[in-house]
């Protein structure tokens, strides 16, 4: 892979090309939480810019809950380090969008009772979803403007029917995809590497 995970700089790119994404605030450390986390309100949520598969990923509903949040950090050793505070989105729909080339793989995520973290690696279910062309058209802006062909795209769905760009996964799995649709996703991706091999 030419790329490392770097969730700043992809929300940079999808911003910088029109896509809306939640409101966002990187922090360079711990101590610059606070301020930040008082700007975006609660509840939000923070994240590692450099972990995927939902992994590090806190909700923080109240004052109360971030100075727990800080206090672990501070108690576990954990250096500072950049995060990210995004405002929490409140869905209808969350979607992971698999894009392949031109083509889109579309499936809805439940998060189990009591995490508010869809994803399928951590348990969370899966069911088809149709995707309109708008939705189809915007994953595929998304995985373009961060120079990507292959990607999994996570879009929140308002019950506004607001498309928010959560962001786009580098190596994405697949089993809750073919699980959702049916579709044999490795020969797809298999295809198009041999087809766009240099």
């Amino acid at each position: 892979m030419q790329y490392s995970i770097n969730k700043t700089s992809d929300l940079i790119k999808l911003a910088s090309a029109g896509i809306l994404v939640p409101d966002t605030r990187i922090c360079e450390n711990y101590l610059a939480i606070p301020d930040q986390a008082k700007e975006l309100g609660f509840p939000l949520i923070a994240k590692p810019i450099d972990t995927g598969k939902g992994i590090g990923v806190t909700m923080i509903n109240n004052s109360s809950e971030l100075d727990q949040f800080l206090e672990q950090k501070k108690l576990s050793g954990t250096k500072a380090k950049r995060i990210l505070l995004q405002k929490f989105i409140a869905y209808k729909h969350d979607l992971r969008v698999l894009v392949v080339g031109d083509q889109t793989f579309c499936m809805e995520r439940i998060p189990q009772k009591g995490d508010f973290r869809a994803n399928f690696s951590l348990g969370g279910s899966v069911r088809l979803f149709d995707l309109d062309n708008e939705s189809h058209t915007l994953a595929i802006k998304a995985l373009r403007s961060i120079n990507m062909s292959i990607g999994g795209v996570d879009i929140l769905i308002t019950p506004e029917n607001k498309k928010y760009i959560l962001e786009v996964n580098h190596s994405p799995g697949f089993e809750g995809m073919e699980q959702a649709t049916g579709a044999d996703i490795a020969s797809t991706l298999l295809t198009h590497a041999i087809a766009h091999a240099k």
